[in-house]
C-alpha cells in the first residue's frame, strides 16, 4: 500500500490498538468503581496519575526523539543503529535507577495527599520502570519506521494482559493492588514481546554512544518540557482534587475524565502517523502533501468527534447511571463541562506533533506552558468553592486556550491554510443545538435534537470529502490481504 491507502491503514490499525488500550483502562475504571466503590477507584486513579507523570519525567523525551530521528535517518543504517542503541541503553539505566528512587520515596506521596494506602501501592508499582522505558523506545522505533502492525500488536498484547491479570486479581479480592500488579506484569511481558519483534531492525552498538545520547536527550529535553507541561495540564485537576478533596471525589472525577477523553481515540491514532509524516514531508520540502495531510487530518477527525461529543454531552446522565450506577451521578456535570474542551482540543491533537516534527519544540513548550499555568491557577481558585465541577471548568479553559494558540502558530509557521469558514459554520450550528438541549429536559426531545444534529452535520461534509472517506474506510473494512 502506498500514499493515502498506507496512511489510512496505519491510522486504522493504530486506532484499533488505541481503542482497545483505552477500553481496557475504562473497563478497569468500571470494575473498580462499580464493585469496589469510588474510594478504590480514586486510589487507582491517583496511582496511575503519579505513574504517568513519573514515566514522562524519567524518559526525558527519549521516545519522541527516537520517532523523529528514526523517521529522519531510516535510510542511513549506520546512524539508525546508533540512535536506537543509545535510546535502549539509556532507558534501561534510567529505569533501573528510578525504580530504586521510586520505591524509597513512596511514603512521601502518601503524606502529600494524606492517603496512607498510596505507599504500598507505589512500592508494588516501582519495578515497572525499566520495562516501561524500554517499551517507549521500541514503540518509538516501530512508529518511526511506520511498522504500525507490529506497533499495534504490542499495544494490544499489553492491553489484553492487563485486563486479564486485573480481572483475575480483583476477583480474588486484591482490589486496587491487583490493578497495579496488572500494570507491572503486562508492561514486562509487552517489553519482552517488543524486543522479539523489533530485534531484526537494528544492531546494538556503543559507537558514538555519548555523542548520540546527547543529541537525543537535547531534543528530548525540549519534548519532555512540553510533555511535562501537557501532563500537568491533563492531570492538574486530578492532583489538586486529591489535595483539596477526597479519594471519593477523585473517583467521581475519574469517571468524568474517562468518559470525556474516550473521544480522543481518533486524534491520538491520527497523530501517531502525522508526527513522523510531518518530519518526512518537511525534510523533503513537500509542502503540498503537508498541507493536504494537516487539513484533511483535522477535518476528518472533526467528522467523528463533534457528533460523538454532542451525543455524550446530551446523554451523559443516562450513560453514567447505566454503566456505573446512581452513586456516580456526581460525575454527570463534570462530563458535560469537560466534553466541550476535549472536542475542541481533540481537533488539534490530530496534528499535535506537527511543530515538533519540524523541530519547533520550543513553540509547543511555550503554548502548553501558558495553558498549564492558566489551568493550575484556575484549579486553585475553583476547586475549593465549586469542587469537581470547578476542576472541569479550569481544564476546558486551558484546553481551548492551547487549541487556539496552537492552530494560529501552526498555520503561521508552516504556512498551512485551514478552512475557517467551514469550522465557523459547524461551530454556530453546534452551539445552536447545544443551547436547545440546555433549555430542554425531555429525554425524547433531546434524542430528536441529536438525530437532527447528526443529519445536518453529515450534510455539511463536502461531496469530495465523502468520496475520500469512503475510499479510505472501505478498504479498511473489507480488506482481504
Amino acid at each position: 500500500m502506498k500514499g493515502r491507502k498506507k496512511f489510512a491503514f496505519d491510522i486504522g490499525i493504530t486506532f484499533f490498538a488505541s481503542t482497545l488500550a483505552m477500553l481496557v483502562g475504562f473497563v478497569i475504571t468500571l470494575l473498580l468503581g462499580r464493585y469496589l466503590g469510588a474510594d478504590d477507584l480514586g486510589l487507582y486513579r491517583m496511582i496511575y496519575t503519579i505513574y504517568g507523570i513519573a514515566v514522562m519525567v524519567v524518559t526525558i523525551g527519549t521516545p519522541a526523539a527516537i520517532i523523529k530521528y528514526v523517521a529522519q535517518y531510516k535510510e542511513n543504517k549506520y546512524k539508525f543503529n546508533q540512535i536506537v542503541s543509545s535510546g535502549i541503553i539509556t532507558s534501561l539505566f534510567l529505569g533501573i535507577g528510578f525504580t530504586i528512587v521510586f520505591y524509597f520515596s513512596s511514603g512521601i506521596f502518601a503524606a502529600i495527599f494524606n492517603m496512607p494506602e498510596l505507599s504500598n501501592l507505589l512500592k508494588i508499582l516501582s519495578p515497572v520502570f525499566p520495562f516501561a522505558l524500554v517499551n517507549g523506545v521500541l514503540l518509538g522505533l516501530l512508529n518511526g519506521i511506520r511498522e504500525m502492525k507490529k506497533y499495534a500488536a504490542a499495544t494490544i498484547l499489553q492491553s489484553i494482559l492487563m485486563v486479564i491479570i486485573t480481572l483475575t486479581l480483583i476477583y480474588f479480592g486484591f482490589g486496587a493492588a491487583g490493578a497495579v500488579v496488572g500494570v507491572v506484569l503486562s508492561t514486562a511481558v509487552s517489553c519482552m514481546f517488543l524486543i522479539l519483534i523489533s530485534r531484526s531492525y537494528f544492531e546494538i552498538t556503543f559507537h558514538n554512544y555519548v555523542l548520540i545520547t546527547k543529541k537525543i536527550l537535547s531534543f528530548g529535553a525540549q519534548i519532555v518540557g512540553a510533555d511535562a507541561i501537557n501532563m500537568i495540564n491533563y492531570q492538574a485537576d486530578v492532583i489538586l482534587i486529591g489535595y483539596f478533596l477526597t479519594a471519593k471525589d477523585v473517583g467521581y472525577y475519574a469517571v468524568a475524565v474517562g468518559l470525556s477523553r474516550l473521544i480522543w481515540l481518533i486524534p491520538q491514532a491520527v497523530q501517531k502517523i502525522t508526527y513522523p509524516a510531518t518530519s518526512e514531508y518537511w525534510t523533503k520540502n513537500n509542502h503540498i502533501s503537508l498541507q493536504m495531510m494537516i487539513d484533511k487530518s483535522m477535518k476528518y477527525t472533526s467528522f467523528i468527534l463533534l457528533p460523538v461529543g454532542v451525543g455524550l454531552g446530551f446523554f451523559a446522565k443516562e450513560i453514567i447511571i447505566l454503566i456505573f450506577g446512581t452513586e456516580f451521578i456526581f460525575a454527570v456535570l463534570p462530563v458535560q463541562i469537560l466534553i466541550v474542551g476535549t472536542v475542541i482540543f481533540g481537533l488539534v491533537k490530530a496534528i499535535g506533533g506537527s511543530l515538533s516534527g519540524i523541530g519547533r519544540v520550543d513553540i509547543n513548550l511555550k503554548v502548553t506552558g501558558f495553558g498549564a499555568m492558566t489551568n493550575i491557577v484556575l484549579n486553585f481558585l475553583l476547586i475549593p468553592t465549586y469542587g469537581i465541577a470547578g476542576a472541569a471548568i479550569a481544564t476546558i479553559t486551558s484546553f481551548i486556550i492551547i487549541a487556539i494558540l496552537f492552530i494560529y502558530l501552526t498555520t503561521s509557521i508552516m504556512q498551512i491554510k485551514i478552512d475557517l469558514r467551514w469550522y465557523g459554520l459547524v461551530t454556530i450550528i453546534t452551539a445552536m443545538f447545544v443551547s436547545a438541549f440546555l433549555l430542554n429536559t425531555n429525554y425524547y426531545v433531546n434524542l430528536l435534537l441529536f438525530g437532527i444534529y447528526c443529519f445536518v452535520f453529515v450534510n455539511l461534509i463536502k461531496k469530495e470529502d465523502r468520496k475520500t472517506l469512503k475510499s479510505l474506510i472501505f478498504p479498511l473494512l473489507f480488506r482481504t490481504k
